[in-house]
C-alpha cells in the first residue's frame, strides 16, 4: 500500500481520454463532436451545419454531395466532393509557370515577409492557433505566386485603402476570415508594399460565391435561353466573332475561352456567351455557308445576357468585366438619334466591375501569374478607353479620374497574350484567326494612345471646376502638348493601320473606327483652343477663337477627305458603338466653324466642307450595311437639318458684312 502510495504521488494520473462516439446524418451544430461533419465541411475546415438532416446548408448552396467517410477527410490534394470527375484532367485556365522559383502555396495561407514567428494560423476549427516552424523572414519564406481569377468557388475582391481593415494592419498580422455561420471569406496579400516609394501593401478579399435559390434559377433559365435560341449555330457564331469584332475590339481572352467553350461552355458567364452571339448574329450573312440558314434576332440574345449578368456581377470576373464592355456595342435601335443614357450607365457597371477585382492598380509587383498581369492590364486600359469616350457621348465627367489608378501602360505583349490558338481548339476559329496579328495589337494601342490624348484636354479644359494647382502647366500649354501629341500621333501612324481604297484588306476597313476617334479627339481639341465661342470672341482678332481658327479650319479639311475615301462596303466593319457620337461631334464642328468663321474666304471654305460632308453622307446612305448606316443616320440628320434650314438661320445676319455665293436659296452673309 505504501508503495503503491509513494508511486501515485511521484507520478502524476494519466489525463482520462474520453471517446465521444460520432456520427453523420443527424441534426448537427456548429462544433458538434457527437455529430461528424461532412468531408467537404472538414476538407474546407467551414462550420457544417445541418438542420435536420443531409446535405448541410454550404453543400446544399453548392450542389455538393454531402457524405461523410469512416475515416480521415479527403486529403488537401483529393478532388472535391460532387466536382465533376474531369476536372481533375484538365489544366487551370491560368496555369502557375511550373519553372518558376516561386513556390504555389495554398490559397489561404497569408504570407508575410515582415511577419514575427507565433502569429495565427487556422486550425480545423477555424480558430486562430499559433503559426509554428517558419518565420516569413526567413530566406525560406518565399513568397506565393497566385491566380485571384480560378479559384474554385470564389471569388477575389480587391481592398483598397478604406477597406474594412488598414492594409498596415494586415500586414502585421496573418489573419484568416472564418465565419461560423457557413459563410467564409479569405485574405491573401499579393504585394507587401514598398515603404520607400510609399507604395502601400494590397490584399484581396476571397468570397465564397454563393447565391439564393432563385437567383441561380434565373441565371440558369438565361443560359438554356440563349443557347435554345442559337442551337445549333453557337460554334459558327463565335468563329464570326473572332472574324469580325475582335480584330478592332481584341478584349476576349482568346484562348482562355474557346479552351472553356469546348471543355464545358455552360460554365463561361451566360451573359459573355451572349454578347458573343449577340455582336456576331450582325455578320451571319456574310458567312456564304450559313446565308441561307436561319438568322438570329440580336435583342433576344441581349435579353437573356443582361438578364444573366445583373446577377452574375455579384461575383465580378475578368469574364464578365469583358461581358460588360462587349454589351455596350451593340446595334443601336433604329429610331435613336442621340445616344442613350444606357451606354453611359453600362459604362459605370463596367469601371466598378474592373476596380472590384483590383484592375486600377498596377499588377506588376504583384505575387500573381504572369498570365494574369496581361489580362488584367489589357481589360484595365479597354475600360478606360470606353469610359473616356462614353462619358464625352453625355457631356459627362469620367467616371476614372487621373489619380484614381497607377495601372502601367500596355505593351504589345500585354495584348498578343491568349492570341495564338493551339491545334486543338483551331476548329473554332478560322484558319487566318489562329495567329496573333501585330496590326490588331498595334491597332488597339493606338486607340489607348488617342483615349490618353483626350483624357489631358478633358482634364485641363472641360472641367466643373477646373484645377488651380500652379506647380502644374497651364491649361494651355498642356492644350498645345497635347495638339503636338496629336500630331505625332498621325505622323508615326504604321502605314498598316492606314485606311485603304474600296476593296481592300479587311484590315484596312477595321482601321476605320481608329481614324475616326482621331477626328473626334482632333475636334474637341480645337474647342478647347478656341473657347470661348462667343460673338465677341468672333470679331476680336486677339481672341483664342480667332487665333486657332485658321488652323483649325486648314486641318478638318483632311476629315472630309477621310470620309469621301470610304465606300459602301466600308461600313461592313465592326463599328463601335462610341463611332456614332464621334460623327456627330466631327459633322457639328463643320457647322461650328461655318457659323463662327469671321472672313469670307474662311466663311466659303467652312461651307465647302460642309458640301463635301453632306455628299459623302448622302453616297454612303445607299450601303447594304444595317450597322453603317445606324452609324451615319444621327449626323445624317444633322447636317441635312442644318442646310434645309441655313437661310433662315442666316436671314438676320449682319448686313454690313461681305455676303459670299453659296449653293443655297438666298446669299449668305457672315454673322
Amino acid at each position: 500500500m505504501r508503495n503503491q502510495s509513494t508511486s501515485s504521488e511521484s507520478f502524476p494520473p494519466k489525463p482520462r481520454k474520453f471517446y465521444i462516439q460520432s456520427q453523420f446524418g443527424h441534426p448537427r451544430t456548429p462544433r458538434s463532436r457527437k455529430n461528424r461533419p461532412c468531408d467537404a465541411c472538414r476538407r474546407r475546415k467551414t462550420a457544417c451545419i445541418i438542420p435536420d438532416k443531409p446535405p448541410c446548408l454550404s453543400c446544399k448552396s453548392r450542389g455538393f454531395d454531402c457524405i461523410s467517410s469512416s475515416g480521415a477527410g479527403p486529403t488537401a490534394s483529393s478532388p472535391h466532393p460532387g466536382s465533376d470527375a474531369s476536372a481533375s484532367d484538365s489544366q487551370p485556365l491560368f496555369s502557375v509557370n511550373q519553372a518558376s522559383s516561386t513556390p504555389v502555396l495554398p490559397i489561404s495561407r497569408i504570407l508575410n515577409q515582415n511577419l514575427d514567428p507565433g502569429s495565427a494560423s487556422v486550425t480545423a476549427d477555424g480558430l486562430l492557433a499559433p503559426t509554428q516552424g517558419i518565420s516569413p523572414r526567413d530566406p525560406a519564406a518565399v513568397p506565393a505566386t497566385y491566380t485571384l481569377e480560378d479559384i474554385p468557388t470564389k471569388t477575389a475582391h480587391c481592398m483598397g485603402p478604406t477597406a474594412e481593415q488598414d492594409t498596415y494592419l494586415l500586414d502585421a498580422f496573418r489573419s484568416v476570415i472564418m465565419s461560423e455561420e457557413e459563410v467564409d471569406a479569405d485574405i491573401i496579400q499579393v504585394y507587401s508594399g514598398d515603404r520607400g516609394s510609399n507604395e502601400d501593401p494590397v490584399h484581396f478579399l476571397l468570397l465564397q460565391d454563393e447565391f439564393p435559390e432563385h437567383t441561380n434559377r434565373a441565371m440558369e433559365a438565361a443560359s438554356h435561353g440563349i443557347e435554345s435560341t442559337v442551337w445549333p449555330y453557337g460554334p459558327d457564331l463565335v468563329r464570326l466573332f473572332f472574324r469580325h469584332i475582335h480584330p478592332v475590339y481584341p478584349i476576349v481572352s482568346k484562348v482562355r475561352f474557346l479552351r472553356q467553350y469546348i471543355r464545358a461552355k455552360e460554365e463561361i458567364p451566360t451573359s459573355l456567351r451572349g454578347a458573343i452571339y449577340a455582336l456576331a448574329c450582325v455578320f451571319w450573312n456574310c458567312d456564304p455557308s450559313l446565308r441561307n440558314r436561319r438568322s438570329f434576332v440580336q435583342h433576344e440574345l441581349l435579353d437573356h445576357a443582361h438578364s444573366a449578368l445583373r446577377r452574375e456581377l455579384e461575383s465580378p470576373s475578368l469574364f464578365k468585366l469583358q461581358a460588360c464592355l462587349l454589351l455596350l456595342h451593340l446595334r443601336p435601335p433604329e429610331i435613336d438619334s442621340v445616344e442613350t443614357p444606357s451606354t453611359w450607365i453600362l459604362t459605370s457597371q463596367a469601371v466598378a466591375c474592373a476596380q472590384m477585382m483590383g484592375l486600377h492598380r498596377d499588377p506588376r509587383p504583384w505575387n500573381i501569374v504572369s498570365s494574369e498581369k496581361k489580362l488584367r492590364k489589357k481589360l484595365w486600359w479597354a475600360t478606360y478607353v470606353t469610359d473616356c469616350w462614353s462619358s464625352i457621348s453625355h457631356g459627362n465627367p469620367p467616371h476614372i479620374s487621373a489619380d484614381s489608378f497607377d495601372t502601367s501602360p500596355l505593351d504589345m505583349e500585354d495584348v498578343r497574350f491568349d492570341e495564338d490558338v493551339p491545334d486543338d481548339l483551331s476548329s473554332l476559329v478560322d484558319s487566318s484567326d489562329t495567329s496573333f496579328r501585330v496590326v490588331d495589337g498595334a491597332r488597339f494601342m493606338k486607340t489607348v494612345e488617342i483615349a490618353q490624348c483626350l483624357r489631358t484636354v478633358l482634364d485641363c479644359s472641360f472641367q466643373i471646376k477646373p484645377t488651380r494647382d500652379p506647380t502644374i502647366p497651364s491649361p494651355k500649354a498642356q492644350l498645345i502638348r497635347a495638339r503636338h501629341t496629336l500630331v505625332d500621333w498621325l505622323n508615326l501612324l504604321p502605314q498598316a493601320l492606314g485606311v485603304g481604297s474600296a476593296g481592300g484588306p479587311l484590315n484596312l476597313h477595321n482601321n476605320i473606327p481608329l481614324h475616326l476617334s482621331y477626328y473626334a479627339a482632333q475636334v474637341l481639341l480645337f474647342r478647347a483652343l478656341m473657347h470661348p465661342a462667343t460673338k465677341e470672341a468672333r470679331v476680336d482678332p486677339e481672341s483664342n477663337l480667332r487665333q486657332w481658327f485658321s488652323a483649325a479650319l486648314d486641318e478638318f479639311k483632311s476629315f472630309t477627305t477621310f470620309m469621301d475615301s470610304l465606300c459602301g462596303d466600308d461600313l461592313g466593319c465592326f463599328w463601335p458603338r462610341h463611332t456614332r457620337s464621334q460623327l456627330i461631334l466631327c459633322g457639328n464642328f463643320l457647322i461650328y466653324m461655318f457659323l463662327l468663321a469671321y472672313t469670307p474666304h474662311d466663311i466659303e471654305a467652312a461651307y465647302r466642307l460642309l458640301e463635301s460632308f453632306q455628299q459623302s453622307l448622302q453616297r454612303l446612305e445607299t450601303a447594304e450595311s444595317i450597322d453603317g448606316r445606324l452609324v451615319l443616320r444621327p449626323v445624317t440628320l444633322r447636317i441635312n437639318s442644318f442646310f434645309a434650314q441655313a437661310s433662315d438661320l442666316l436671314k438676320g445676319a449682319s448686313s454690313s458684312s461681305t455676303s459670299i455665293g453659296v449653293n443655297v436659296n438666298t446669299p449668305m452673309t457672315p454673322m
